[in-house]
């Protein structure tokens, strides 16, 4: 009797499997079908170490396999997934080592960012109705405590900050990184207050750049960036 298949991509337990998996706008099908792997990460429809199998993953994605082999390069290169001979590919384990990394390495790339857009918008403050903009965004989900969305206009609101330093190099590294972040977002366990505090301290984050106030930023950006190990008493 031939062995009956079983499917390795999964989601979560108590989960439905997801019929497909959404893909955001972005730049090319290789980048959307990368960012759609990401947000089932950070959603949970996907789950770090689970195999990935091409075929299912096209399937899921509605896409061929040419450009899925060509995410997958490119979430490897960023650490998302790692291939291992004779074992595949997988998604990497976002462990509370790993978590620890990313905080730390974006600690250190948007203290670099605030400081070269905090001088942007001492310059030209009407810069800063991008951000608020942005922070719009972030309440309208809030309210409906719609977590990817609040994720997204999170990363929005630091994306923005990294561009309005003007450091080419930072805003590279933090496209890289963003992707680790959403994926932390995602472990977060999360209620109504902490929706209301998110957008609090992005507000906080906000009018400490449009002050200048320098002596005030490296310890709200601390904070703001490792609450998830402080939740868990594992600040540094």
């Amino acid at each position: 009797m031939p062995r009956r298949r079983v499917s390795t991509i999964a989601a979560a337990p108590a989960e439905p499997v997801p019929q497909v998996l959404a893909m955001a706008p972005a730049a090319g099908l290789a980048e959307r079908a990368a960012e759609a792997i990401v947000l089932g990460v950070a959603s949970g429809a996907l789950q770090p170490g689970q195999r990935l199998v091409e075929v299912e993953l096209a399937r899921l994605l509605q896409m061929s396999r040419v450009p899925l082999r060509e995410a997958l390069k490119i979430l490897e290169a960023q650490g998302i997934v790692e291939s291992t001979p004779h074992r595949g590919t997988h998604i990497a384990t976002f462990d509370e080592a790993r978590i620890d990394e990313i905080c730390e390495a974006r600690l250190a790339l948007e203290k670099i960012a605030m400081r070269g857009a905090m001088a942007a918008y001492r310059r030209e403050p009407p810069l800063l109705a991008r951000l608020d903009r942005i922070m719009a965004a972030m309440e309208r989900a809030a309210s409906h405590l719609e977590w990817i969305e609040i994720s997204r206009a999170d990363l929005d609101f630091h994306r923005e900050i990294c561009r309005a330093s003007g450091n080419a190099i930072v805003q590279k590294l933090w496209d890289a990184l963003a992707r680790h972040v959403l994926i932390v977002f995602g472990k977060e366990i999360r209620s109504e207050r902490d929706a209301k505090a998110i957008v609090a301290q992005h507000k906080r984050l906000r009018d400490i750049l449009a002050a200048g106030r320098l002596d005030a930023l490296d310890d709200e950006l601390d904070q703001h960036i490792h609450r998830l190990q402080r939740r868990k008493g594992r600040a540094r």
